[in-house]
């Protein structure tokens, strides 16, 4: 599969990353959105909501895109074990599409950068946790490079809502190196 290549104006969103420590580049990535999921739980088990129409995300704004969902995927990351946990799937974006992202099983950092030179987070990097411990979806709007890393000894299940259709021939999927010096991630996990 042939990945799309990013545009000069996202290359040079990245570029521009490099001249500002990784540290200061974190915080809330504009048009993210996150709803945290309600549990209810007994002896027997427990039942969520993950989406339903009229939604709104944890700051009162509506969640759901207005066009609706093309297709629902799941992923299994298997763990690799390992302190920290090894296994890092990232970065990859669109430019049409939107992810919404639940972590039904397992638990993760999820590390999202916004490649939009048009942006008022342009160049920022917003890092959540994300699972089992903390249930919660996670929207994520065009141009903003995502990945996770497995933050436990269990696999990984990632079901997702996309609002475009996979197209085999023209897939609206870009890829960028988890270890690429532009984003300068530090995917360490720190021990206190």
């Amino acid at each position: 599969m042939a990945w799309q290549a990013l545009s000069a104006d996202a290359e040079s969103v990245l570029n521009s990353m490099r001249t500002v420590p990784p540290g200061e580049r974190q915080g809330r990535i504009e048009g993210v959105m996150v709803k945290t999921l309600q549990v209810h739980a007994d002896q027997r088990g427990y039942f969520l909501e993950q989406l339903r129409r009229g939604d709104v995300d944890d700051e009162g704004r509506p969640f759901l895109p207005e066009h609706g969902f093309a297709q629902m995927s799941r992923s299994l990351a298997y763990a690799r074990g390992g302190n920290p946990p090894e296994l890092i799937k990232a970065f990859h974006w669109h430019r049409r599409q939107w992810d919404y992202w639940d972590i039904v099983k397992g638990n993760a950092r999820v590390v999202l950068v916004d490649l939009r030179p048009d942006s008022a987070s342009a160049g920022r990097t917003q890092v959540l946790v994300a699972g089992q411990n903390s249930p919660k979806m996670i929207a994520i709007p065009p141009l903003v490079a995502h990945g996770y890393q497995v933050l436990d000894l269990q696999d990984l299940l990632l079901c997702y809502y996309v609002t475009e259709a996979y197209n085999r021939d023209q897939p609206d999927e870009g890829r960028i190196p988890w270890n690429d010096p532009r984003i300068g991630f530090d995917w360490s996990i720190e021990n206190i």
